[in-house]
């Protein structure tokens, strides 16, 4: 007990002289949580933890500014890099069909969005089966990067359109992710896929950048012409 209270006696006197918890904690060994325990209804504690916001918030404010503007210019860094890396790429595979395919299919069906995602949706089997590839073969993604999900209809078996689509694109069951039920069923003449829509996607930022960047420089040589 004695030992406690000596403790404690340390503790009220380095808070009296304006310490902050963590201050306290590393002289005494006393958790930062007990000290809050103690001292965050005590109105005199109360006054040193305005004097000492008030001592380092200003401080605070700058250090975390300049974090803040350092990471944007490493991110910036990073993004201009990506960029240049894509425009060098180009010249060099421009002439591969599955690229072109690709970018081509990305340019009028995959997400624009700043998401840090490639990702296609669509219902047409043959174009998922060349995104795919454009993905393993020209992307160089991971095999463990890459996920699908589907959105099936009320009225469609989710498993089997599940077991098709995994067998159609190659992917392991573990690839996709929660399969989406849409409200609605096939009206009698009315043409939908029996397959529901398959979204394949990875989730890159250097990759978006690229993909973005290619179909832009793509575009720009064949308005030239």
């Amino acid at each position: 007990m004695t030992k406690n209270r000596e403790r404690l006696d340390k503790a009220v006197n380095l808070r009296k002289e304006g310490r902050s918890y963590s201050e306290i904690s590393l002289v005494t060994g006393i958790a930062k949580s007990t000290l809050s325990d103690w001292f965050s209804k005590e109105q005199w504690s109360q006054s040193v933890k305005v004097n000492l916001n008030n001592k380092y918030s200003p401080k605070n404010r700058a250090r975390i500014l300049l974090m803040n503007k350092s990471k944007t210019l490493k991110k910036e860094g990073r993004y201009d890099t990506y960029q240049q890396e894509a425009v060098f790429q180009y010249r060099k595979i421009k002439r591969n069909p599955l690229f072109i395919a690709g970018i081509s299919i990305y340019w009028g069906e995959g997400e624009k969005f700043n998401t840090g995602r490639v990702s296609v949706i669509n219902t047409d089997t043959e174009m998922m089966q060349v995104m795919i590839a454009f993905y393993r073969k020209i992307l160089k993604v991971p095999e463990s990067k890459i996920r699908a999900g589907l959105f099936v209809y009320e009225d469609l078996d989710p498993t089997r359109v599940q077991s098709h689509w995994a067998s159609l694109l190659q992917l392991s069951q573990n690839q996709f992710i929660k399969t989406h039920i849409l409200p609605g069923k096939r009206k009698p003449g009315k043409k939908r896929s029996v397959w529901g829509m398959c979204n394949i996607y990875v989730c890159s930022t250097e990759l978006k950048i690229k993909m973005m960047r290619w179909i832009k420089t793509f575009a720009l040589e064949y308005s030239k012409n």
